[in-house]
């Protein structure tokens, strides 16, 4: 061939090498740096917790308590799922050695004979232990696969090798290409295996492999030499001490592969920096094309042509960045081992014999400037290829001290590769087997036991499948592992073993926030809260939303919060800000509202929408109430359905909706005998805030009957004030309560506050405002005042109204809307009403409350139905005692020809109102 032709082939062929190289290098460097473990799976998952809340309060004088409702927490909990597969990326790397392999085979046919032979035997050698019989073409582990790979890639070389070395590169590369993928597409065609394309691609890897360790075979000093002939070009005619600065940095760079080699062996030296000995890919590769190129321009004897040369020495380059990409995300830890193993034992060997060789052979001239590089290869006394055997020799000897660990290495790593493929390829059982079998051979792969300990679960072998865990936790321990033997001894409710385990991981791991995280968490479930605490401050970065969840499930409200960056964070956060009691931040609900419209996991969106609930809020409620019911009607939240409606009462709740929330919360006592108790407590706290006691106590009772046990102070108060005096009684002595100190020593006003509070449901309004203006002056009769003007002002005249009115902007401040109210008090009309319900600071729904009995008499008022308003009446009475609203049903029910009904009614009415008030009533036109 021309040399105008060679020399356009090589600008040709630069530009494909350089790419295979950098592209190679970007991505192994980057899973060797960043991610050396990405095959696995570790991911946070979501459990909830819950802490109350206080929703809303009540007071009436000594006695107060606040409605608790439940918000929830979220935790993040680290679990361990089975290996990734890396499918696309495996083909992708078997297209790649496929053209490698072309491109080398195109190469290798300019070999000179014998070299071309020796070729050949390794190349047949080398598929022979390929395992390609596996395909199966034509029965079980036939030869046919080998046979026909075998013609496919030889064929061409072996035809120019005979006769065709003068044809154009580009053709022999074309022709190599043809060959050899006719003869992989025959053996997908043919194999009676599953998945054919996976298996061939993953058993490519074994060439790969072998080529990647000719290369650094071959470029064993490639890094000492390439620096040696660097500073004899940086030094010509500088007359330099190249050899004192050899032998230094001679010295240095064994020094780190000798503890490397420490590290291989489980023993380095502390003082001394190791690193994983792949990363000497690039040095060597770089550092060793200054080498290739001296010797291949060199007038020596070599195997081929200085161009064929250096293309090998650019593939090989090329192939073992690629194979160290392919060996990081397959997790075949075997193979990678096999590699730092056999980069530093010929690093070691024949970097330490190289500077043996030059120091003999060129000590005289190294350090007179002249190009002694050009000489490199031709030695004086000690010629080079006794320093490849003397390479050769401190290899094996370093194997010998490693115990032959390559043996195994190279025994466990074809049986990963079949592993993987069964692997990808859905074979479950095969895939077990296998990664167990290679687990077995060489202990250090942990995905193989990962792998095998999860297929194990999902063949529904637990038991087996956790006795792996056990034997890597008691031979290898990895994070991973211990994660997932954690975690399946808690879903056994063995908690304790659980954190045996975390805490012996966290011995082998310190500091890693997977294990800190869960252990923290099963720290909280078994109350050892000041340790979850001490652990979660290690990594408080890495775990801030837990580490919020946990201060506030610790009753700490009071931390430094970060700024939510998730959605766990902002439910998190919104918790917080609810159970401190204060009204979050605008721009928070706002962002949660966002998220959780795209959010996919019901768990976090229920859990969302109780936080977001948990906010008092009078506008939307119709469309919010609408969505929770939709929410809970999907089958993907058929788990959810009980605290979906759950928060549909606190949405009810929030927006003044007394009358649904109590009805739900009964309905959801029905339904849910187990939860009973909480949610009939709840409706009596709600009820109590409405003074409606007698229903209160009767709803408390009951929960306690339901298993409700938290009991306290406030309940004793709303029993009494229900007129349950001898359950009081009960409850006090049962749950260790104490009488309240306002009883102990009884201030006249605050009694006879108290009684007016306690008879107010039930009571005419005349009476109890004559028993008002009996009252000192004091925040208790302005208080009462105000529960007169809610609760009570159908029943009194403008100048009662007034005369509450100036009391309560006399001691409150002047109110517009109160003020507005009371200069024409009339329950007809639209604006005297809706300045009635701003002053109470509610929604504008006047049925929602049937204790605020003004709101529903003005509902009936403004009513052209009679129908519906005795509905408006029968459904407020199912609450409210107030006779007039009482005794307005009896009329109604009598006009609209329900006479059963109108006295059935009055003479429920006898229970609490006197015969005297009752004629009267009776004879009023209501």
């Amino acid at each position: 061939m021309n040399q105008e032709y060679l020399e356009k082939l090589n600008l040709k062929a630069i530009i494909p090498a350089l790419l295979l190289i950098i592209t190679g290098g970007l991505f192994a460097y980057y899973y060797l740096l960043f991610d050396p473990s990405p095959y696995r799976d570790i991911e946070a998952g979501y459990f909830l917790d819950t802490i109350p809340i206080p929703f809303d309060f009540a007071q009436f004088g000594p006695i107060s308590f606040p409605i608790w409702v439940d918000n929830y927490l979220v935790f993040q909990e680290f679990k361990d799922f089975t290996p990734l597969h890396f499918i696309q990326e495996s083909i992708w790397f078997g297209l790649i050695v496929w053209l490698v392999i072309s491109t080398l085979l195109t190469l290798v046919s300019e070999f000179k004979k014998l070299y071309f032979l020796g070729f050949g035997i390794i190349w047949i050698v080398l598929l022979t232990f390929s395992n390609l019989n596996g395909l199966n073409i034509g029965g079980l582990n036939t030869n046919y696969p080998l046979i026909i790979f075998i013609v496919g890639t030889l064929a061409v070389p072996v035809f120019f090798h005979i006769s065709g070395k003068k044809v154009r590169f580009e053709l022999r590369l074309l022709l190599n290409l043809l060959s050899s993928g006719l003869a992989g597409y025959a053996l997908i065609s043919l194999a009676e295996s599953p998945e054919p394309v996976l298996f061939l691609v993953e058993h490519l890897t074994i060439p790969a492999i072998a080529l990647s360790i000719a290369w650094i075979f071959w470029n064993g000093h490639g890094v000492l030499s390439g620096i040696y002939i660097l500073l004899a070009k940086a030094g010509r005619n500088l007359n330099l001490k190249i050899s004192l600065q050899i032998s230094l940095i001679a010295l240095v760079y064994l020094l780190l592969l000798f503890n490397i080699l420490l590290d291989l062996t489980g023993s380095p030296l502390q003082f001394i920096p190791v690193f994983d000995p792949i990363l000497l890919l690039i040095p060597m590769g770089v550092l060793g094309w200054f080498t290739i190129r001296e010797k291949a321009e060199a007038d020596l004897d070599l195997v081929a042509s200085p161009r064929v040369i250096k293309g090998l020495y650019l593939l090989g380059f090329g192939i073992s960045l690629w194979l160290a990409w392919k060996l990081q995300l397959s997790g075949n830890q075997p193979a990678k081992e096999l590699l730092k193993h056999l980069i530093t034992y010929s690093q070691i060997g024949f970097s330490l014999f190289f500077l043996i060789y030059i120091l003999s052979n060129f000590m005289n001239v190294m350090n007179t400037g002249k190009a002694i590089e050009k000489v490199l290869f031709k030695p004086y006394s000690l010629p080079y290829y006794h320093l490849r055997i003397g390479g050769v020799i401190a290899m094996l000897v370093l194997m010998a001290y490693a115990d032959g660990i390559v043996g195994v290495q190279v025994n466990s790593l074809s049986n990963h590769v079949l592993g993987d493929y069964y692997y990808n390829s859905d074979q479950k059982l095969e895939a077990s087997i296998i990664y167990e079998n290679t687990w077995f051979r060489y202990r250090n792969n942990p995905k193989a036991k990962n792998a095998t300990a999860q297929l194990l679960f999902e063949l529904n072998q637990p038991t087996l499948a956790k006795q792996h865990l056990e034997e890597s936790f008691a031979e290898a321990p990895q994070v991973d592992n211990i994660i997932l033997l954690a975690e399946r001894l808690h879903r056994e409710n063995k908690i304790l073993e659980s954190i045996y385990y975390l805490e012996e991981g966290l011995k082998w791991f310190p500091g890693n926030p997977y294990l800190i995280n869960n252990l923290a968490l099963f720290y909280i479930k078994v109350n050892r809260n000041q340790d979850a605490l001490a652990l979660m401050e290690l990594s408080k970065e890495e775990s801030s939303g837990n580490f919020a969840a946990i201060q506030l499930k610790l009753g700490n409200l009071t931390f430094d919060s970060s700024s939510p960056e998730t959605i766990s964070d902002l439910i998190n956060e919104l918790a917080k800000q609810n159970a401190l009691g204060n009204y979050p931040e605008e721009g928070t609900v706002e962002e949660l509202k966002a998220d959780l419209q795209k959010e996919l996991t019901p768990m976090l969106v229920q859990a969302g929408y109780r936080n977001l609930f948990s906010i008092k809020d009078f506008s939307s409620v119709s469309q919010d109430l609408a969505m929770l019911d939709s929410l809970w009607k999907d089958s993907t939240n058929v788990q959810y359905i009980m605290p979906l409606q759950e928060t549909g009462v606190i949405r009810s709740l929030g927006a003044g909706r007394v009358t649904e929330a109590v009805k739900n919360l009964n309905g959801l006592a029905f339904r849910n005998p187990g939860d009973a108790g909480y949610f009939l407590q709840l409706s009596s706290t709600i009820m109590a805030q409405q003074m409606g006691f007698e229903k209160a106590a009767r709803e408390l009772i009951a929960a306690e009957e339901k298993g409700y046990q938290a009991i306290a102070a406030h309940h004793w108060s709303i029993l009494t004030m229900g007129g349950y005096y001898e359950k009081a009684e009960e409850f006090r002595v049962n749950y260790g309560l104490k009488i309240p100190s306002y009883l102990l020593q009884p201030e006249a006003n605050t009694l006879s506050y108290l009684e007016i509070i306690e008879k107010f449901n039930r009571t005419l309004p005349k009476p109890l405002f004559d028993a008002w203006k009996e009252l000192e002056e004091s925040e208790l009769k302005t208080d009462l005042a105000v529960r007169l003007v809610a609760y009570k002002a159908h029943g009194l005249d403008e100048s009662d109204l007034r005369t509450l009115g100036e009391n309560i902007q006399k001691a409150r401040g002047e109110n517009e809307y109160l003020s507005k109210f009371l200069e024409k008090p009339d329950l007809k009309n639209k604006e005297t009403i809706e300045a009635l319900m701003s002053w109470l600071g509610i929604g504008d729904e006047l049925t929602a409350n049937p204790y605020l009995n003004p709101l529903i008499w003005s509902a009936v008022a403004i009513s052209q139905d009679d129908v519906a308003s005795y509905e408006i009446l029968n459904t407020a009475t199912e609450f409210s005692l107030d006779p007039i609203i009482w005794i307005k049903k009896v009329n109604l029910a009598r006009k609209i020809g329900l006479s059963n009904y109108a006295t059935d009614a009055l003479v429920q009415m006898q229970e609490w109102v006197d015969a005297k008030d009752l004629e009267r009533l009776q004879l009023a036109n209501y």
